[in-house]
């Protein structure tokens, strides 16, 4: 949708914004370095008060039932669950300590129960009881510093499940239990030209990964055969996201923020973004929210 007239704002919040994750129809959750808030009626408020003295680094909700009450956060040394819209915690069963990067549901959570974790040391957690118990499935998974995930829409059927390491990008085929390192091959990009990636999305049947220096990649075919993306092309990427609704990819880089509707191949550039982006986040209506580094959160609408 065209973004003709809108403008970006800086909303008072948290300095660091390290997630962004929809709260139901309610608004959008938060991971702030004071604890998990949520954006909500054109303001930031602080959604548990309970966790206000904790960075959270991931967060994710379900909006469907039975679980619209459910939240799962991720911080430095675990993740915690709530059952009632963060009013009251309680840590989820991991085997050790981990620093959690990301939280990915499956589609079809409120059926299949499935939830993946990133975190920096220990590779991925996967969970199938609606994050209580997490377990490391690390088979082939070659680097535990995972720094992204993304779930196939279609997960249901291919089971496929995407990885962004500080080394590579790994893919599963049975449900993020075992992995297989993806080779960067197709029209001449090395896989060295890729790292370390910023992100990946699963969007349609295109698979994207943002790179730190050299712009986008990209796949049709899961991941065996990669492309470079005329459009950002080379140059550093900060973040890549999918929309809610699943159908537009949003990228930050240094000098703006985009949105494509065709997986990649062209984009719409907001420009005069804010700085230092770590997180995004794109609404149906296309109002993007930018999460940064030590500016706190800005919306452009």
């Amino acid at each position: 949708m065209p973004m003709t007239n809108r403008t970006w704002k800086k909303l008072d919040s948290p300095a660091v914004i390290f997630a962004l994750g929809r709260l139901g129809r309610e608004g959008w959750l938060m991971g702030t370095d004071e604890g998990l808030w949520v954006y909500r009626d054109g303001a930031c408020v602080i959604q548990s008060e309970a966790l206000r003295p904790a960075a959270i680094t991931a967060v994710a909700a379900p909006d469907r039932y039975p679980y619209q009450n459910l939240i799962l956060v991720g911080s430095v040394d675990g993740i915690a669950r709530s059952l009632d819209g963060g009013q009251t915690w309680s840590s989820a069963v991991l085997a050790q300590p981990s620093q959690v990067s990301q939280i990915v549901l499956s589609p079809g959570f409120e059926f299949d129960g499935i939830a993946f974790a990133a975190t920096l040391e220990d590779g991925v957690l996967r969970t199938s009881d609606d994050g209580q118990r997490w377990n490391a499935w690390n088979f082939g998974l070659l680097d535990l510093e995972t720094l992204a995930l993304a779930v196939s829409p279609n997960f249901a059927a291919d089971e496929n499940v995407f990885v962004a390491t500080a080394s590579g990008v790994f893919r599963s085929t049975n449900g993020g239990r075992a992995w297989r390192e993806l080779a960067f091959a197709g029209d001449g990009p090395a896989a060295e030209d890729a790292l370390p990636p910023t992100g990946v999305a699963v969007i349609d049947d295109t698979v994207v990964v943002s790179s730190e220096t050299k712009g986008l990649f990209y796949s049709r075919d899961n991941g065996d055969t990669w492309f470079k993306r005329v459009a950002f092309r080379s140059g550093q990427t900060l973040a890549l996201s999918t929309s809610y609704d699943g159908t537009r990819l949003l990228l930050a880089t240094p000098s703006s923020v985009a949105i494509s509707p065709d997986s990649g191949a062209t984009w719409e550039r907001l420009r005069r973004a804010p700085e230092n982006v770590i997180s995004v986040a794109l609404d149906d209506d296309g109002t993007v929210l930018c999460g940064t580094q030590d500016n706190g959160l800005w919306i452009y609408r």
